[in-house]
């Protein structure tokens, strides 16, 4: 339990760093399963950073914004994609992402759900699944 102590800032989770895991889609979407990774900064309980997901040969980087809610849930909203891959008939989610902190007792996990819009209109949800990774010199 020590490692959570550790990972508190002033009540809330400290959500820092650098999250990897995956990002499914419900049916319909391009694919079923994303490789998907979160780059946080916290700061007075407003986040900010840069989520990036991959698969095959599509990939995008996208600006996000966000906020911790009673301590344990993270608010992120995508704002501009910044870099990205895709095919000619496709196109990128801007995605609104509600996540829960949890502590399986090894590692910090950040679970939820997402949905979105692009220029096309709604995207087809899903679930989010991360591990906080630790920092390596």
């Amino acid at each position: 339990m020590g490692n959570v102590a550790a990972q508190k800032k002033g009540g809330s989770m400290d959500v820092t760093g650098l999250w990897k895991g995956t990002l499914t889609q419900n049916a319909g979407g391009f694919k079923s399963e994303y490789s998907f990774e979160l780059y946080l900064i916290q700061k007075k309980g407003k986040i900010r950073g840069r989520s990036y997901f991959y698969v095959d040969d599509v990939f995008a980087t996208i600006e996000l914004s966000g906020t911790i809610k009673g301590g344990k849930i993270v608010i992120l909203n995508e704002s501009e994609i910044v870099d990205y891959h895709k095919y000619e008939d496709m196109e990128i989610c801007l995605k609104n992402l509600q996540l829960t902190v949890s502590y399986d007792g090894k590692k910090l996990q950040l679970n939820g759900f997402w949905d979105g819009k692009s220029v096309l209109g709604d995207c087809i949800p899903g679930k989010i699944f991360l591990t906080k990774q630790v920092p390596r010199a």
